[in-house]
């Protein structure tokens, strides 16, 4: 008797748990990761109307008070959202004294964004969403609400928000000091900016979600929301030599896994600095940077795209004029 009892509690707890996992309601895994990143202690998230719809980005305003603060603009990579790009800038924003602000591209779940950069990616670039002038939007938003010091506005994106940076870059070149662009591309129908852009390129040569050598995606899902297939990253590289009117040969500094290829003597203006990562794959290189998202597959550790990314924007301003 004793027996049976016990075999029916058994039976009784797993038929309540499967009943559990098959509530409609119940979230599932990536939802409650993309809630669980939200809480991010000093973030608020800001709503406003662009294009008839509500759009939101997220603030962390670490800036030691008095001064105006330098602004850094941060977008995700397809599928993600604005709270995985703070998590990385959060510590390196307490030390500095900066304003974070990272907008959320447009997805059919919350946490799970996509930007339009052109040729790519997803629901963004199949509604033809505007989003070179929804980042413009935020950043005139902020600069109106927040103690910005305009002339250290900043810009730095990976994967589909890199593709966007470099849009961004060509719209805006009066309006940024500095853009740093981790694993993304260009698609080779992109006009020349009216000024100079000092740019940072970062990608790893192993990369299998942005191939470094360009062409449709290797990874499927990557390839099906893809319009037209990336250009190579040299394709980039050049381009903005090209506009920044760097003629010289680059300085070429190789330690380890890491080259370095960097044009400062350039006539127009501007710098190009190529960070070329011979065993990084997909990512956001660095330790300790959070949680890795989806597409994220392998930790990368020989260098902190954070860290080398502010020194190369924190000695940069722009000339905002009288």
């Amino acid at each position: 008797m004793k027996l049976k009892i016990a075999s029916l509690a058994v039976l009784t707890l797993l038929a309540s748990a499967c009943a559990f996992a098959r509530q409609p309601d119940r979230p599932r895994l990536r939802d409650r990761m993309a809630e669980r990143n939200t809480a991010i202690p000093g973030v608020i998230e800001t709503t406003l109307t662009f294009g008839g719809a509500r759009r939101s980005y997220l603030v962390l305003d670490a800036s030691h008070g008095g001064a105006p603060a330098p602004l850094v603009l941060l977008l995700h990579g397809g599928g993600g959202s604005g709270a995985t790009m703070i998590a990385r800038w959060q510590a390196k924003a307490a030390a500095e004294g900066l304003i974070l602000v990272a907008p959320n591209g447009i997805g059919r779940r919350p946490g799970s964004g996509t930007w339009n950069a052109g040729g790519c990616c997803g629901q963004a670039m199949t509604s033809a969403s505007a989003d070179v002038r929804f980042v413009g939007a935020v950043m005139d938003d902020v600069i109106r609400t927040a103690r910005v010091d305009a002339a250290r506005v900043y810009v730095a994106g990976l994967s589909n928000g890199a593709m966007l940076a470099h849009r961004v870059a060509i719209a805006y070149p009066q309006r940024l000091a500095g853009v740093a662009v981790v694993a993304g591309a260009l698609f080779g129908d992109e006009p020349a900016p009216r000024a100079p852009v000092a740019i940072l390129i970062m990608h790893g040569m192993k990369d299998r979600v942005v191939g470094f050598d360009g062409g449709m995606s290797p990874t499927g899902r990557i390839a099906r929301a893809q319009s037209k297939p990336f250009k190579p990253v040299s394709y980039a590289v050049d381009f903005w030599r090209h506009v920044d009117g760097c003629g010289d040969a680059p300085t070429v500094t190789t330690r380890g896994d890491v080259t370095t290829e960097i044009s400062n003597a350039c006539s127009a203006g501007g710098e190009v600095r190529f960070y070329r990562l011979a065993s990084a794959d997909h990512g956001w290189p660095g330790p300790g940077n959070g949680e890795m998202p989806m597409l994220e597959r392998l930790r990368y550790d020989e260098i902190d795209a954070t860290n080398v990314i502010w020194d190369f924007f924190k000695t940069r301003a722009r000339d905002v004029g009288p």
